[in-house]
């Protein structure tokens, strides 16, 4: 049986307004959340490294606090979203915020009577603070974009021969494209080329296939086995 907390009972609390900046004009504010990796637990100071894998956080947030997030993969911006709610949770009780679902409410249930504490779009706040921080996701994003546009010190070797590419990375995205039949979207729409390319690049020395993952002995076998298998490709994941 599940109660929403600060929504269900005449007594609750009334949530104070969302207080989020009106603005992400500025780059600190645009790029704090996406540069940063590291994660605190909203109840206690244990670290976690939230880029690469946030179900250590999860975990540990379920086994030690009872705490669960809804819609964890909605969220684009984790590490920001966490520490707007740590703030939150300093200011008022998580029953003020939370919804509340309680295990094992019958009699004949096995096991101890556990509450575990929801946070999920359904409170106002937590909507709007996953709105914006999409939107400011989305204008780091723009403003990422219009930088590599602009930057006119790129060089770079293609990853399948050994054309060198200047100026701007868009030469480079057209050449894989036409000359190696490795599309990978139009090159304007195509943003954090360097860390994409660099990735790629990663697989091929390790003799690893694009798209399969599969290892290879040697690069002629690899590039034999791409071309047919057609996997002159990246994974959806990249």
């Amino acid at each position: 049986m599940a109660s929403g907390g600060g929504t269900s009972h005449k007594d609750d609390v009334q949530l104070e307004a969302l207080n989020l900046p009106e603005s992400s004009d500025s780059p600190d504010l645009a790029t704090e959340s996406v540069t940063t990796n590291t994660v605190t637990c909203v109840f206690c100071s244990m670290l976690f490294d939230a880029k690469e894998d946030k179900d250590p956080f999860l975990k540990h947030m379920i086994d030690e606090h009872k705490f669960l997030i809804a819609d964890v993969n909605l969220i684009s911006d984790f590490v920001g979203y966490i520490g707007y709610w740590k703030m939150r949770f300093s200011e008022q009780p998580i029953t003020d915020f939370c919804s509340v679902i309680k295990t094992n409410c019958k009699q004949d249930n096995p096991g101890k009577q556990e509450d575990f504490y929801l946070l999920s779009d359904v409170l106002q706040e937590d909507k709007g603070l996953r709105e914006f921080l999409q939107r400011r996701r989305l204008d780091s994003i723009l403003l990422q974009l219009q930088k590599e546009r602009d930057d006119v010190n790129f060089k770079r070797r293609c990853l399948f021969c050994w054309d060198v590419f200047e100026g701007n990375r868009m030469a480079l995205i057209d050449h894989l494209s036409k000359d190696h039949s490795f599309a990978i979207g139009r090159s304007d729409n195509i943003v954090f080329v360097n860390e994409f390319l660099d990735k790629l690049q990663e697989k091929l020395d390790k003799l690893q296939c694009l798209y399969c993952e599969k290892t290879f002995r040697d690069r002629t076998t690899l590039k034999d086995h791409m071309r047919k298998k057609q996997h002159k490709k990246s994974q959806p994941k990249e």
